[in-house]
């Protein structure tokens, strides 16, 4: 088994337990010559969609305009009969399998049903496909939109692109955010790391990330869907 499999099988209880984030952040970069990360403007990206360079160091950007709540640490425990349909994060983390292959931020979705009867996303997820954000304390650091997912389920040969996922049988997606929608000046493994949140001697997390990381796409009806990388603390 691969680590990205292990790591999104990992993710998979959160159907049972809607918005329990894990921690999932690896990091396999062999030693070498620094990455080359983005330009501070729009560039198409390998494999679909759009960088976010022309908003390098903006702060609060995101391409689907989203609430202040969305960007709030999830409830806990979530409320499983809250509206739906919803998305969480599960594992997450900075990848290079090869000193050949190009580095990629790795993120893993999942999504939950809502109140029996709501309207449940389809594969085309809005036909906009997915955006990601990652920004720190000076403003924006990584993004893109229009990102591809990758669906850990295969689509059946009988449905059609409209077809509604199903939450209960294999409703989770993989999306990539590669080096060249990082912003200049940013590291890859430096970013990584201050994605996760710190923890004390006896692995409790004892604050919020530096950094936020934010996935938002369009949902059914034309609602916006989006999950982050912040925790919900005990009091």
């Amino acid at each position: 088994m691969s680590i990205r499999e292990g790591r999104l099988r990992a993710a998979v209880p959160w159907l049972a337990a809607a918005a329990v984030v894990l921690y999932g952040g690896w990091s396999m970069l062999p030693r070498g010559g620094p990455e080359e990360t983005g330009p501070a403007r729009a560039v198409g990206l390998p494999g679909g969609g759009v960088s976010a360079g022309d908003h390098c160091g903006e702060k609060g950007y995101h391409h689907f305009p989203l609430p202040a709540a969305a960007t709030s640490p999830a409830p806990r425990p979530a409320d499983p009969r809250a509206p739906g349909p919803r998305l969480a994060l599960g594992s997450y983390g900075y990848e290079k399998l090869s000193a050949r292959t190009p580095g990629r931020f790795t993120v893993s979705l999942l999504f939950a049903p809502g109140a029996k009867g709501a309207p449940k996303p389809s594969r085309t997820l809005g036909g906009e496909g997915v955006a990601v954000e990652i920004e720190g304390p000076h403003g924006l650091v990584a993004g893109a939109h229009g990102l591809p997912v990758t669906w850990a389920s295969p689509a059946r040969p009988d449905d059609a692109d409209q077809t509604p996922l199903d939450p209960g049988g294999g409703a989770a997606a993989e999306v990539s955010l590669p080096l060249a929608a990082l912003c200049p000046g940013h590291d890859p493994e430096t970013v990584m790391e201050r994605l996760l949140a710190p923890i004390d001697s006896s692995n409790t997390i004892t604050g919020q990330p530096a950094y936020t990381l934010t996935v938002s796409l369009r949902g059914p009806d034309g609602d916006l869907l989006s999950a982050g990388n912040l925790v919900p603390l005990d009091p």
